[in-house]
């Protein structure tokens, strides 16, 4: 045998239900109502600080807390049952800037009267939120997510189109028709003429002038003006005569011998011409022939050059009829048409635009604003239902038979081109538009999910100079044909009865109804049942009322985006103490002077920019990661622009962006309904019933191009208890067993398994299977579980020094009244209490004791100093529940019939007989100091409490209710090294000896396992050892106790129990014994 001892370096461990003899020293069997404190050692819990009593809260609400930074910091409760008005309560967490007191129920209100609050009725489980700024989004996970209205229709109804004039040249034909191709006319054109003097003598003539006088040259044009027609005889043909026939004609003149004269010098006479005739004396004596004499003529022959052959309408032979009568040096000629050939020309036809350039620089200025604006005058006083106006290089064309118009021109008609609602190529839009003008881009013509959509915006926002930007498919773009009928539906039926003579739609197709009689609402709806050709029905979801009347019917509706009323709604912080509720619709936004709303397809349609995959779905989580906002939907995962939280559409139907919106399934071999998120450092972690999942990235930029999802592991989870963030590692719950199985899962790397372990192995029935509540701190490094009604909390503290773990200790407090909520928030643990008296009460819990300042709950007012090297500041202070300073105080002396009392008035209502007071500084009637004295309280009434014989005038005191620290010792055995233990020796305790830090009273409660000796408790006041000093506060700066034992290692049990309402510290122990390493064994 030998006289052995053997240290125990601290009580950090926390709870083991494994046997005592693989515990690690410093673990426990029991730890309620006490903290393992790396520094300060295993302590009392920290006293419940009052911090208000809540106002309005209620059994039924869900509870949540908004830490927006560390001055702001607020409590609120949502109760699906008060949805009629104010289901929203909000409470201030810390004292706040505007000037509110922590506790304080804060204004709340609304953007648009009390239907709002619809959005959160019908809620069966907890709500969703996410705080991002001043915005708390509210997530309903019962509400079906849907959509709102259609897009806006286009400018003038979508009847519009724009000619664009390509290219001019002379003497072409610009023609704009709608339906059917028009017919050209046939013309004839000129390609001979004719010439007569006078109007049938020829072209040639003769003249006795041997001057030439006549000779000469003249234009001429065939004239079509209807005021020439026969004017004085000089023309023929008129009207007929569409296109001026010019010409030139030249009349050339030659002098010849007529014929020769003879002359005789009888004065005889004679000719003969050129024929040889001859008359008068021809002959004679040829002595008496004097000689000839020669006569001269002129002839004038006159030829008409065609310059331009002209046009001319009607037949052939009116074609050769006309003729124009031109003077000469004073001769009238006639010059005829000849010959002509057909031609074909839209001159004439009637119901199209049309218009025709000078046939060269002499006949017209040849100009683009010429040709627009005399096709604009040809299409507005010709072309039917088409109004047109110029437009920069075009004509904006507008009227019911706009969309139709199709143009003709030049050889292979280039000239124009017409853009309606489509385009094939986007370089073809003209640089100067109308205003609002929209244009689907078709890439290719039998493929719809690569077409996108342009707007025009001028710069003057009229027409003009402008640029074309992507846009959103208006509604009725595709021209769908818009048909009127009649509607019904039954009270208390979801049905309406839909009739449309010879509808032709079916099943599943989208229309939307917009109701011009009755209480319908205008909405799309999809098509449940095709009764016949003129009947369909679609399901109505807002109203049961009985109700008919007209409807319009449109096809294949553009739908606006989605719906506000059915998407997340936002308790909006004023930073001035008040909230307001909010519905993210673009009205209130706009009000408000924000883009903080759910934002509408702004480009592309439904099959280029689809909605989000949680549309029809109910949304069950909202999160923020990597500056994009969250949301869940079953297996749907889909993340918002970044920046632009509101926003799930994509940025651009042309290219992709690493802007667009994220949108992901998870997939796997058993459902996969994600019901929690959680953002770490290595991505974003994803829960659901059977496995994690984790969305993350290999690149520096989180995008729909680099998001990459993969199972990580397949633990079932809790679809109540969220996982929390460790900093390094995430926990979650697995409650599928009798008992909660609790997690820790450390993600090294995207390709390597996480690192997972079971932390309640050692604790396998200590946290029950139906916890509802978590909480959790990353700088305390503490995770604490619970469950609402019940008033035990199982904490988990753990201590990491680099990748080491140098503490993992789970422990419970047991608190005054019943759980609802909890949370940590700047190094406190707060925590909301229901009473029997229906009080909720929020209590703070100090993890951190502040030692810069003085504390309101000092013990003595002044902080005890440890004794260390670096004189650390620790307070001694009391510890209760709902710890208040009082707000008043009544004595009655005693006399007569008055009993001596002091009536101590509180700000909340006290329920439990264990209600006391702990005296903090001060000095009693007769001059000594107070400070330490407890008392309890001989009755409590309504925010009162009562103490008998005692004048509480000159104390200083705080009120609430004692609770008892509990903690019990495992059986100790003779450590052989850092693993092993020596159980098969006979060892006998002595005595344990305890090192205390500050502390005031404490019993060890020392019991029988066989019921061999009787149960013997060992009192420690806590008071100095100078006897005469019993009047100071009742604890230690340092301390060391010894409980003496006597008894074999299992054959006792050593409970700590500390009932006192101070603060007390266990640092660390030792024992000793005797140690026999045979073990005696009785027979």
């Amino acid at each position: 045998m030998a006289a052995i001892n053997q240290r125990i370096p601290n009580f950090l461990g926390g709870v083991s239900q494994q046997p005592d003899t693989i515990k690690f020293p410093g673990q426990l069997r029991v730890c309620d109502n006490a903290t393992p404190d790396v520094t300060f050692g295993l302590k009392k819990r920290p006293a419940g600080e009052f911090v208000k009593k809540l106002t309005n809260a209620t059994s039924s609400g869900y509870w949540y807390e908004i830490l927006r930074d560390g001055d702001e910091k607020y409590l609120i409760q949502i109760t699906p049952a008060n949805t009629g008005s104010h289901p929203i309560r909000v409470w201030a967490l810390v004292d706040l800037e505007s000037g509110q007191a922590a506790g304080t129920e804060l204004s709340l209100t609304n953007s648009s009267g009390d239907s709002i609050y619809a959005y959160l009725a019908g809620a069966t489980q907890a709500y969703s939120i996410q705080t991002i700024q001043d915005y708390t989004l509210i997530c309903n996970p019962q509400k079906i997510v849907g959509t709102t209205g259609v897009t806006a229709s286009p400018i003038d109804s979508g009847d519009y189109a724009f000619s664009r004039l390509d290219t001019i040249a002379y003497n072409t034909e610009y023609i704009l028709y709608h339906g059917t191709a028009p017919t050209p006319n046939t013309y004839y054109r000129v390609t001979s003429l004719k010439v007569d003097k006078g109007t049938s003598d020829g072209p040639t003539w003769d003249s006795s002038d041997t001057d030439a006088q006549k000779a000469g040259q003249a234009q001429f044009s065939f004239s079509g003006d209807a005021d020439n027609v026969n004017d004085a005889g000089s023309t023929i043909g008129g009207t007929n005569i569409t296109e001026g026939i010019e010409g030139h004609i030249l009349v050339n003149s030659n002098h010849y011998v007529e014929k020769q004269e003879y002359n005789w010098e009888n004065g005889s006479h004679g000719t003969r011409d050129q024929q040889g005739n001859e008359s008068g004396t021809t002959s004679g004596n040829s002595d008496d022939f004097l000689g000839f004499t020669q006569i001269y003529r002129t002839r004038y022959t006159a030829t008409a050059t065609l310059r331009h052959g002209g046009l001319i309408k009607g037949t052939e032979a009116v074609a050769k009829s006309c003729y124009i009568d031109v003077t000469v040096e004073g001769i009238s000629y006639r010059v005829s048409v000849e010959n002509v050939e057909p031609v074909t020309t839209f001159e004439g036809v009637s119901g199209i635009g049309y218009y025709k350039t000078p046939r060269n620089p002499d006949q017209g200025t040849l100009s683009m604003a010429t040709i627009l604006n005399g096709l604009k005058v040809s299409c507005n006083n010709s072309l039917s239902n088409v109004t047109a106006e110029v437009i920069g290089s075009g004509l904006y064309l507008t009227g019911s038979s706009a969309s139709s118009v199709n143009f003709l021109g030049g050889a292979i008609n280039e000239n124009m081109s017409i853009i309606g609602q489509r385009a094939q190529d986007i370089s073809r839009l003209p640089a100067m538009c109308k205003h609002g003008y929209i244009a689907q881009i078709s890439n290719t013509d039998d493929i719809n999910s690569d077409d996108y959509y342009v707007k025009f915006e001028a710069d003057n926002g009229s027409k003009g100079a402008g640029s074309w930007e992507e846009t959103v498919r208006p509604n009725g773009f595709s021209n769908a044909n818009v048909t009127s009928g009649t509607y019904s539906a039954s009270s208390g039926s979801d049905n309406i009865f839909v009739s449309v003579t010879s509808h032709g739609y079916s099943v599943g197709e989208n229309v939307f109804l917009n109701f011009t009689g009755g209480s319908g609402e205008d909405g799309t709806y999809t098509i449940s049942l095709v009764t016949n050709s003129n009947t369909f029905t679609v399901i109505r979801t807002n109203s049961t009322g009985a109700t008919s009347g007209n409807v319009q019917v449109t096809p294949d509706p553009m739908i606006l985006g989605l719906d506000p009323a059915t998407m997340p709604h936002a308790l909006v912080n004023n930073r001035n103490g008040t909230f307001t509720f909010k519905k993210l619709d673009e009205i209130t936004a706009t009000n408000d002077g924000t883009d903080n709303y759910w934002q509408y397809r702004q480009v592309g349609d439904s099959n280029s920019n689809p909605f989000p995959s949680f549309n029809g779905l109910k949304i069950q989580n909202i999160f923020f990661h990597r500056n994009r906002l969250g949301l869940i939907a079953d297996e749907q995962v889909v993340l918002s622009r970044p920046g632009d939280y509101f926003n799930f559409f994509i940025v651009s139907s042309i290219t992709t962006s690493d802007d667009n919106p994220i949108d992901i399934t998870v997939s796997d071999i058993k459902p996969a309904f994600i019901n929690h998120t959680l953002p770490i450092n290595k991505g974003l972690m994803l829960f659901s019933d059977n496995g994690q999942f984790l969305l993350f990235t290999e690149s520096d930029i989180f995008s729909p191009k680099t998001a990459r999802l993969k199972k990580v592991s397949s633990y079932e989870n809790d679809n109540i208890i969220k996982p929390v963030d460790l900093g390094t590692s995430v926990m979650f719950v697995s409650n599928v067993s009798a008992y909660s199985r609790v997690f820790e899962s450390r993600i090294l790397d995207d390709d390597i398994p996480p690192a997972t372990i079971e932390q309640t192995r050692v604790v396998p029935e200590f946290i029950p299977k139906d916890i509802t509540l978590t909480a959790n701190s990353t700088p305390i490094g503490i995770v604490s579980y619970g469950k609402k009604g019940t008033s035990v909390v199982y904490h988990y503290k753990y201590f990491d020094t680099g990748d080491k773990r140098d503490q993992s200790a789970w422990y419970s407090w047991t608190l005054t009244g019943t759980m609802q909520h909890m949370c940590y928030a700047g190094g406190n643990y707060y925590v909301v209490t229901l009473h029997s008296n229906g009080d909720y009460i929020l209590n703070k819990y100090e993890y951190v004791t502040d030692t810069t300042s003085a504390r309101s709950y000092a013990v003595g007012g002044v902080p005890a100093d440890v004794g260390s090297s670096l004189k650390t500041a620790r307070w001694f202070e009391a510890c209760l529940d709902s710890m208040t300073l009082p707000t008043s105080m009544a004595y009655t002396a005693p006399g007569g019939a008055n009993v001596e009392k002091s009536v101590v008035t509180l700000p909340y209502n006290p329920t439990s007989a264990e209600f006391y007071l702990v005296a903090l500084t001060g000095n009693d009637t007769a001059g000594n100091p107070v400070a330490g004295t407890v008392l309890k309280a001989d009755s409590v009434s309504t925010n009162t409490a009562t103490f008998l014989g005692i004048n509480l005038t000159g104390w200083t005191y705080v009120c609430g209710y004692k609770y008892t620290a509990i903690i019990e010792l495992p059986t100790l055995y003779l450590a052989l090294d850092q693993t092993r233990y020596d159980t098969e020796a006979d060892l006998r305790i002595s005595g344990i000896n305890f090192n205390m830090g500050v502390s005031g009273p404490m019993e060890f409660h020392l019991s029988s396992i066989y019921n061999d000796m009787n149960d013997y408790i060992h009192y420690e006041t806590g008071m100095t050892t100078d006897s005469s000093n019993y009047g100071s506060v009742p604890s230690e700066l340092q301390k060391e106790i010894r409980v003496p034992i006597q008894k074999k290692n299992e054959k006792y049990r050593l409970q700590i129990q500390i009932p006192d309402p101070f603060s007390t510290a266990l640092i660390s122990g030792s024992w000793d014994g005797i140690y026999n390493h045979k073990r005696h064994v009785r027979r």
